[in-house]
């Protein structure tokens, strides 16, 4: 039987119900669930165990190899509560409508408000879409739009935010609300900006969600600016806000732009009433005229005031005298640690930079006084202070700098590491830089995926660092610079030592094989080998075999690449659990089975990494899995589980929008639709692959016009049009067209026994 307080502690914790709202879309475990959070995996474990206590989620084991892996999923669709005059009834009921609510929305608190009633009027009665509202700090921006839109998603920008950190929020966020198009587009690998933006704008369209974008000011990457600009005049149904300090233009169809300025005398004289200040109508006069309606000058103000004084002359002068100085030593202190932050801070991370016991009482004065706002969950020094505060700045900055970069690496995410590096560049410590992207190279390999926009602009301000560059040549070679890598893996591979070493000497045998210069993979892969020799690291280990499986496997060395790739498994296996990159090995184990013609042997593994990402709920390995399996059942001539499989993963990596993926499996699953003799199903297929040609330039999708070809030709029709239109497509690529004639020619020869 549930246990009541434990359901509602359960229900109580924002992260829990972010934790319901994922496993809605699907089994889950707990170290994707702690990946896509950005939470520790321990934590994320912790709290999986409560809510299968409290009935919500259910865990099953399953037996993938030689490991047993837990997997939850949602246990019930919703909860109700009712209030009985003896007792409370709580139900658990399965509901298909049932929508779980908005939560981490991070609303700033809105406890004073006063007036802005023309504004809310305004605001409120606009039909634009967008809503752009800006003017200096402390005028009130924020407060007024969490007094209209106080159940909207609201997302802080700061210095360190990229498109592809914006990206996955947004990804979360419409995940909360039932669209789950884009997370699984950014969980597949998915980078395509145009794509991004229409799935995030046909997210906020279908969900009707209202997005809240505080501080757009500081943002420092363009393609956020970029994206907004697209959104403004195709919204309808959806709501986007964005704050600012100083005007941006994103075009003037479907925009509003509010400039706000300071209260009028008569919200500011009520302010001041509100804050027990009674002061006469001549001296109120005066300070009206001093600080222009500002609210956080008339908090400030009535917070020195007394009776019968008036004491602002200049802003300067009056914050130290009659704010600064009047401070506890206590307050003073956590004002100088907010100060030297860039951003907001939560609770627990003041609480270990300040390390007193009266840390609550400290904060809560701060607050109460409006000199320090709470963000959510987070408190902020204000930006109209913060400034001054620094000035004043007495404590020892990489004292704290490296507690926080500490506190930070516990918490165990990508995001809490690239603050945590952010922080170590500022200290300008190359020792602590070099510890870092050894962590980084060993815990978090997906940083340079998931958030290289944000990485790169850190490790920018330090380029001239050997380190830095190899983990730049990383960044660029995920995005396809080779050359640029290139040039920098060459200039550091002999001036730094260690796994880093390793790193590049690796990277540099992985960008030689995709450039084809195999002599030269060769070269650096033999001194992989003998960096090797000097060290028991399996990480090393690991790239060393990875690297050797795919040079013996490009140069046709079949066997060679076998042996190497089950070293790999062996080795990620001893790692730990590692599920993304041990269904890709187990995958790769499976083409070289299939490139030595052993296709039941290729299929054996193709389905062990299906079952491994299955089992961790890895979306995008789990479809690959499908795309390899068509393609073996269709050597086989296994045309039925062709088809079985490629429906799978054609309608996946089309909806992600993956055409390259698509297009190889529809090609499988076309050409076994032919020789099943379904041609109308194949016709589908081959126009599907002409649309997507159309759209993409994919050089194998021109293949639909010679299958359109050969089906019209089955069916008695003329086929020569497209079949010419195929060829020409084609031209520059021979190689293919030879490969597409072949397979072509043996399901016809298929067709015509049949």
């Amino acid at each position: 039987m549930m246990k009541a307080p434990l359901l509602m502690r359960a229900l109580s914790s924002e992260v829990n119900l972010h934790i319901l709202s994922i496993l809605k879309s699907g089994a889950f475990n707990p170290r994707e669930l702690a990946r896509i959070l950005q939470k520790d995996e321990t934590d994320i474990s912790r709290r999986l165990k409560m809510l299968e206590r409290a009935g919500l989620v259910e865990g099953k084991w399953m037996r993938i190899g030689k490991k047993n892996v837990k997997v939850y999923s949602l246990k019930v669709d919703e909860i109700k509560i009712s209030f009985k005059p003896t007792e409370v009834i709580i139900k658990t009921i399965t509901d298909e409508s049932y929508q779980i609510p908005m939560f981490d929305r991070k609303v700033p608190n809105v406890n004073v408000f006063f007036g802005r009633r023309a504004e809310i009027e305004e605001i409120t009665s606009t039909t634009a879409r967008v809503i752009f509202i800006y003017g200096i700090a402390g005028i009130g921006k924020t407060t007024l739009i969490a007094k209209i839109f106080n159940n909207a998603f609201w997302y802080q920008m700061s210095e360190l935010d990229s498109f592809d950190y914006l990206t996955w929020q947004f990804g979360l966020y419409l995940n909360t609300l039932g669209y789950s198009l884009l997370l699984d587009y950014l969980r597949s690998g998915g980078k395509n900006e145009r794509d991004i933006s229409e799935l995030i704008l046909d997210g906020m369209e279908t969900t009707k969600a209202e997005i809240v974008i505080d501080d757009i000011h500081k943002c420092p990457d363009n393609r956020i600016i970029q994206l907004f600009t697209y959104l403004a005049p195709r919204l309808q149904k959806a709501r986007l806000v964005i704050i600012s300090r100083e005007k941006i233009n994103l075009g003037l169809k479907n925009v509003m732009y509010f400039h706000l300025k300071g209260l009028s005398a008569e919200d500011a004289y009520q302010l001041l009433r509100y804050r027990g200040i009674k002061i006469r109508p001549e001296k109120f006069a005066e300070v009206y005229h001093i600080t222009y309606g500002h609210p956080l000058m008339l908090l400030l103000f009535a917070e020195t005031y007394k009776e019968g004084e008036i004491r602002i002359h200049n802003f300067l002068d009056f914050l130290f005298n009659e704010i600064y100085q009047k401070l506890k030593e206590d307050e003073k202190v956590m004002l100088q640690i907010l100060s030297i932050f860039d951003e907001p801070l939560e609770y627990e991370e003041i609480k270990t930079l300040y390390k007193k016991k009266n840390v609550f009482t400290v904060l809560y004065s701060l607050v109460n006084k409006g000199i320090v706002e709470k963000r959510g969950e987070a408190y902020a020094l204000h930006d109209l202070l913060k400034g001054f505060a620094k000035e004043l700045v007495s404590i020892d900055e990489k004292e704290y700098y490296m507690k926080y970069i500490n506190y930070l690496l516990g918490r165990k995410t990508a995001k809490a590491f690239i603050k945590a590096f952010q922080y170590a560049v500022k200290l300008r410590d190359e020792k602590k830089v070099k510890e870092l992207i050894e962590i980084r190279l060993r815990k978090f390999k997906r940083v340079i995926q998931d958030f290289p926009d944000s990485y790169m602009q850190i490790l920018d301000q330090i380029k001239d660092n050997p380190y830095v560059k190899g983990e730049l040549g990383n960044i660029y070679f995920q995005k396809g610079l080779f050359n640029k890598a290139l040039s920098l893996w060459l200039e550091v591979k002999d001036r730094v030592e260690g796994i880093h070493k390793a790193d590049v000497l690796s990277s540099l045998v992985d960008v030689y094989i995709e450039l084809n210069e195999f002599e030269k993979a060769e070269k650096y892969l033999k001194e992989l080998k003998k960096l090797l020799t000097k060290t028991q690291d399996l990480e090393i280990q690991l790239w060393y075999y990875i690297q050797l499986t795919k040079f013996e496997y490009y140069k046709n060395n079949h066997k060679n690449a076998l042996e190497s790739a089950f070293k790999e498994l062996e080795i990620v296996r001893k790692l730990g659990p590692y599920p993304e990159l041990e269904s890709l090995v187990l995958l790769h184990v499976g083409d070289i089975y299939i490139g030595m013609g052993m296709v039941r042997e290729g299929i054996q593994y193709y389905s062990q990494a299906l079952e491994t990402a299955k089992a961790y709920n890895l979306t995008f390995s789990e479809h690959v899995s499908y795309m390899e399996l068509t393609k073996a059942y269709f050597i086989l001539k296994d045309y039925a589980r062709a088809i079985e499989y490629g429906k799978k993963a054609v309608q996946y990596f089309i909806k992600i929008r993956n055409y390259r993926r698509a297009i190889d499996t529809l090609a499988y699953r076309c050409l076994s639709y032919v020789g099943l003799l379904k041609l109308e199903e194949a016709e589908r297929d081959a126009k599907e692959m002409i649309k997507i040609a159309q759209t993409t330039n994919y050089p194998l999708a021109w293949a639909g016009y010679i299958f359109l070809g050969i089906i019209k030709e089955s069916k008695g029709e003329k086929g020569d049009e497209y079949l010419n239109l195929g060829r020409e497509k084609l031209r520059e690529y021979p190689w293919l067209y030879e490969s597409v004639m072949e397979e072509v020619s043996r399901v016809r020869r298929d067709y015509f026994d049949k």
